[in-house]
Order: C-alpha cells, then sequence, then structure tokens
C-alpha cells in the first residue's frame, strides 16, 4: 500500500524515481501491470492479438527508452527505479483513462457529452505528459525544458512504434 501511494505522490510531483525501492522483482512486477493495463486500454478499439502487440511494444519501449536515456547520462545504476516509475505512473494514468476511453466509444457523436469526455481525454494525456517529464527530470538530473523535448520525443516515438504494432506492421 505505501509503494502504491508513492506512485500517486509521484503522479502529483511530490516524489521521484529515486524514492522507489530497487527492486528486478518489483520492476517485472509493476511491468507487468504496465502491459496488462495497456493491453486492456487498447482493447477499448483493438481486438485480443492486436492489443497484445501494442502493449507489448509499448512496454518493451518503455524499457528501452529509459535504458537509453540512463545510459547516455551514465545514470545506468537508476534504471530499477526509473523504470519502474515509469510502468507505475502509466499503469495509474491507464486505469484511470480507461473509463473514459471506454464511455468515449459509448458517447461517440452525441454533442456536447462527446466534447467533455475529450475534454477530460485531454487533461489526462497533458498530466501523463507532465508525469513523464517530472520522472525524466528527476532520474536524469535535467533541467524541466529538455525534460519536456525529451517526453514529447518519446511520445512521438511511442506513438509510431505502438501505432505500427497495433497495425500489424510490426
Amino acid at each position: 500500500m505505501i509503494l502504491l501511494q508513492r506512485f500517486f505522490q509521484i503522479c502529483l510531483f511530490k516524489a521521484g524515481p529515486a524514492d522507489l525501492p530497487t527492486s528486478h522483482w518489483f520492476l517485472k512486477s509493476v511491468c507487468l501491470i504496465y502491459f496488462a493495463v495497456g493491453v486492456l486500454v487498447s482493447r477499448v478499439d483493438h481486438n485480443w492479438p492486436l492489443s497484445l502487440a501494442g502493449s507489448l511494444a509499448d512496454t518493451i519501449l518503455l524499457l528501452v527508452v529509459c535504458w537509453l536515456l540512463l545510459l547516455y547520462r551514465g545514470f545506468t545504476g537508476r534504471f530499477t527505479q526509473t523504470a519502474t516509475a515509469m510502468a507505475g505512473t502509466g499503469s495509474i494514468v491507464g486505469i484511470v483513462g480507461l473509463p473514459l476511453f471506454w464511455l468515449f466509444r459509448q458517447v461517440e457523436g452525441q454533442g456536447q457529452l462527446t466534447s467533455l469526455v475529450l475534454l477530460l481525454v485531454l487533461v489526462l494525456i497533458i498530466w501523463s505528459l507532465f508525469i513523464t517529464a517530472h520522472i525524466f527530470r528527476s532520474a536524469l538530473e535535467i533541467k524541466p525544458g529538455t525534460a519536456a523535448l525529451i517526453t514529447v520525443f518519446y511520445t512521438i516515438i511511442s506513438l509510431i512504434v505502438v501505432g505500427l504494432a497495433l497495425s500489424g506492421v510490426a
């Protein structure tokens, strides 16, 4: 329960990845949860095989990007905590977003209600980007603007990779 609170604290910018335990078992568990949440979110729009492929691609990309960024900065010892923070907060955002994505599919084309749900989804996406930038800033010891740029590039690469996986190309 304390660890779940720590993820919420990271989501609220009151803690960082260094506040999580350095545990490979915990990282694997959180990555499995992240993968499962990704499958459930993807199932709103896609079949099981595509949802599994898209979530697997997203999970692997998260781990690879964390490793490469930390390797570049010389902070590979922070990988376990950083990847755990990314996967844990990503799971929380996915769980919060799941009902919104499902609701959007139910009210699609109903005017103001669709607009309201889309506004909530937009707020969730922006919040998610801020969380990612916060984790990168803390783990890589970089300025907020640099963390924001890295977050934008990471998000673009993620959208491309997951999009290719969902299209069946990758």
